[in-house]
């Protein structure tokens, strides 16, 4: 018997040590995508915000301002501005934010004017957003960015190290895991959110009247939730979407040949 020939030999292991390396990082990409995604809408709505506030500023140093002129400002623009912004989000995107803020009561000019006093002072602070949500958006730009491409190069680099008459075998079942864990990390990340949100309504703030300190209650156990959700369900989908590339590339009648 012929030994082994030392070339495959590391060749096997490398190809084995990608795998393993890919299977833990594909658990986080679903998790990382939808992160990514939303930060970056979350980058366009603030310098979006940043215009309207422009646009308030140029309205404060004129003077004079009319109702008809902040109105629109507040509720046309802005409000319409919020709406049109979570359209493109992921779903759990839409449900924090709808959490935090729904739709069905933005604010209007009477009730800035409640709070705040004056129309000077409802301009003033009119392109103003949450500090805490930024700092999310943020990390999900950076972070989830990063950890979203490292998952497509691990990928590239577990069928490039592949043997060379499986790596059709192994590119279906990377590409399947793949998708299988988006879809899969995309619903668990929108069921862990409502799960964080009943929890925290039922147990913790019964409401978001508590200023400041029901949003970071509810706020903080949607996004703790999600990301557990995220990752069990991105998990279990990986799992499911390699065995369904596998089952699927040995049911075609092909063979990967690399001369």
């Amino acid at each position: 018997m012929a030994p082994p020939d030392p070339a495959t030999a590391n060749n096997q292991r490398r190809y084995s040590y990608a795998v393993q390396v890919s299977d833990v990082v594909n658990v986080t990409g679903p998790l990382a995508a939808n992160m990514s995604w939303d930060g970056w809408w979350r980058l366009a709505y603030d310098r979006a915000d940043r215009l309207i506030q422009k646009q308030a500023n140029i309205l404060l140093e004129r003077g004079n301002v009319t109702m008809a002129e902040a109105r629109d400002l507040v509720e046309v623009q802005r409000n319409g501005m919020v709406i049109e912004y979570r359209k493109p989000l992921s779903p759990f995107g839409k449900f924090y934010s709808e959490t935090l803020k729904p739709a069905s009561s933005l604010p209007t000019l009477e009730n800035m004017l409640e709070r705040k006093g004056s129309v000077e002072a409802v301009l003033t602070s009119v392109g103003k957003t949450r500090t805490a949500v930024n700092r999310i958006a943020f990390i999900g730009r950076s972070v989830g960015t990063a950890g979203f491409v490292v998952e497509i190069v691990c990928v590239i680099v577990v069928i490039e190290e592949a043997p060379a008459d499986q790596k059709g075998l192994v590119a279906a079942e990377q590409i399947g895991g793949s998708v299988g864990g988006l879809a899969a990390g995309t619903g668990g990340y929108w069921a862990g959110g409502l799960a964080g949100a009943a929890w925290a309504g039922t147990w913790v703030s019964p409401t978001l009247a508590i200023p400041v300190i029901g949003e970071i209650t509810e706020g903080g156990a949607i996004v703790i939730g999600g990301i557990a959700g995220a990752l069990f369900f991105g998990w279990a989908g990986h799992k499911a979407g390699t065995a369904a590339g596998h089952y699927l590339w040995t049911m075609l009648p092909v063979t990967w040949t690399r001369k």
